[in-house]
């Protein structure tokens, strides 16, 4: 048996070297017995990066050990079952996506009586803006909804992020939409705190309608992005995290050491990654010490069936390492869902995503 530390893909050579030796060196050793040479890793890598149990067992196994082709792992659209019909249903799911998405944003104001405010929370002629839905019967401190959305950083914008806001706000809320840089125009770690920023504007905006209820939900790539939240501890204060009800983390992807370097994902590299900065921005491998102070929180993971393999046990892991760090974690694996009509059937106010979503905000 030989092992290969994906860890250590993050070290500089000598030490990664240095580090898949002293592994080998425990697999190969007497005695035969696995779960004593386990042990022995496990402080291995506890000594080396500092993680816990769970990280530890990330790093051994990561997402699909079956995999043979890693780039078609980390593409949703592949993983559909929908347009089976079309010649390449991994396109067709993705056009239907943009199309029926910006449809749904543009009957929001035309057929639905639903208002929109447009602001704009940093820059100056970028994507830094936020849309404000509600409609005429909605106070001003009404509960906030805020929605972060995906496309892997470098793709859709605010026009195809609003299909969730008719239900919504039908309901008694105001929904925030925000949109943001893509790469490669920022960085990743950039992006990052573009969002930062992003939150600090959108609780100066709460605290100043005396909103003392706020939800954050997340896309893909819009997951990832919204467990910044846990991360910004200047910006998110104690006294801010008793106002946020709800995080709900829908099909995002948490580990980035394995994406950062496949050419379909990250051409050109245009997410600025390398090995360190994957790791330094992967929330699975996170240092979660303060849950105690989100005790008003619930958090939500969800994932949707028809996705790959990766694609959902990062979602189930992720649960895990917030639940192992103290937060009031749940996790569910929707069924029948894609990782795109998740998303578009928010806008039906009786689909089984929809009827997920008020449960969770208890309407």
């Amino acid at each position: 048996m030989e092992f290969s530390c994906s860890a250590a893909k993050n070290m500089p050579l000598n030490k990664s070297a240095r580090l898949n030796v002293e592994i080998n060196r425990i697999l190969s050793s007497k005695p035969v017995r696995l779960v004593p040479k386990i042990t022995r890793i496990c402080i291995v890598l506890n000594r080396s990066f500092h993680l816990t149990p769970i990280q530890v067992l990330i790093t051994i196994t990561m997402y699909n050990p079956k995999n043979t082709d890693l780039e078609r792992d980390y593409f949703p659209s592949y993983h559909t079952i929908r347009f089976q019909d079309q010649t390449a249903p991994n396109l067709s799911v993705q056009d239907n996506f943009v199309q029926l998405t910006v449809k749904q944003g543009k009957d929001l104001t035309d057929k639905q009586a639903i208002k929109v405010d447009h602001f704009r929370y940093g820059g100056q002629d970028d994507r830094q803006i936020v849309d404000a839905f509600y409609n005429d019967s909605t106070s001003e401190s009404s509960p906030l909804f805020v929605y972060v959305h995906g496309g892997y950083w470098q793709m859709l914008d605010i026009t195809h992020s609003c299909s969730m806001v008719g239900p919504l706000v039908r309901r008694g809320y105001r929904v925030a939409v925000m949109d943001y840089n893509l790469c490669p125009q920022v960085t990743l770690h950039q992006l990052m705190q573009e969002f930062t920023n992003f939150l600090n504007w959108i609780f100066e905006y709460a605290e100043k309608a005396n909103i003392t209820e706020i939800h954050f939900a997340g896309h893909s790539a819009g997951g990832h992005m919204l467990a910044q939240i846990l991360n910004a501890h200047e910006v998110v204060t104690p006294e801010r995290r008793r106002t946020i009800r709800s995080l709900i983390f829908m099909c995002g992807v948490y580990d980035l050491r394995e994406l950062w370097s496949l050419e379909n994902v990250n051409p050109s590299n245009i997410l600025g990654l390398n090995a360190d900065k994957a790791v330094a921005l992967s929330p699975i491998l996170w240092n979660y010490t303060d849950a105690k102070s989100w005790s008003f929180t619930k958090f939500h993971v969800m994932a949707a069936e028809h996705e790959s393999m990766t694609f959902i046990e990062q979602s189930r892991v992720f649960s895990q390492v917030l639940e192992n760090a103290g937060f009031p974690t749940n996790f569910k694996l929707m069924q029948r869902y894609d990782h795109f009509d998740i998303i578009e059937e928010t806008a039906s106010d009786d689909s089984a995503i929809a009827k997920y979503l008020q449960e969770i905000l208890k309407l």
